[in-house]
This record gives structure tokens, sequence and C-alpha cells, in this order.
């Protein structure tokens, strides 16, 4: 099965793809920065997006503090594969 993407696409692609490794660099040299809301997470990525990543196991959160009231917290690099992985699939399966 042969995919075939226009140069734009290719082009965009490897733009997404440097983010995404940006972000990876960010989450490894400093990890609070990392680190976002779930207000942010659901403005960003949408909120039933990623709440879909969450029940799926694709994205986790982890509570601030030891409260169930606590801020949730996610990766922004997570986020970016998880959002970055779902355009890859529908470009190589259109």
């Amino acid at each position: 099965m042969a995919v075939t993407l226009e140069l734009y696409e290719v082009k965009n692609l490897c733009m997404e793809m440097a983010e995404l490794g940006a972000a990876n660099y960010v989450k490894q040299t400093r990890p609070g920065e990392d680190l976002i809301s779930q207000r942010e997470a659901y403005r960003l990525f949408q909120e039933t997006r990623v709440k879909r990543w969450v029940r799926i196991g694709v994205v986790s959160g982890s509570r601030a503090g030891s409260t169930s009231r606590s801020k949730v917290l996610y990766s922004r690099a997570e986020l970016l594969a998880a959002d970055k992985s779902e355009k890859l699939n529908s470009l190589l399966n259109k």
C-alpha cells in the first residue's frame, strides 16, 4: 500500500514533529515547565479530545496536591504527542 502525501502535508508534518521534539526536550530538561493545568489542556486541545485520550490511556493527568480538589496537571509533550499522532493517523489512513 503506497501512501501519497502532498508537499505541503509533508512540510506541515515535519514542522509538527519538530515542535513535538522541542516539547520533549523541555519535558526532559525542565519538567516543571512542561506541566499545564487541565483547564489549559482543554483550551488548547479541546475538552472532548483530552477526556478521550485519558479514557483510552494515551495521556494521564496527575494531581498537584493530595486532596481531590487539587489541580489536575498534564504534560504538554504527552498532549502534543497524542495530537500529532491523531493528525498523522488521519493523513496516512485517508
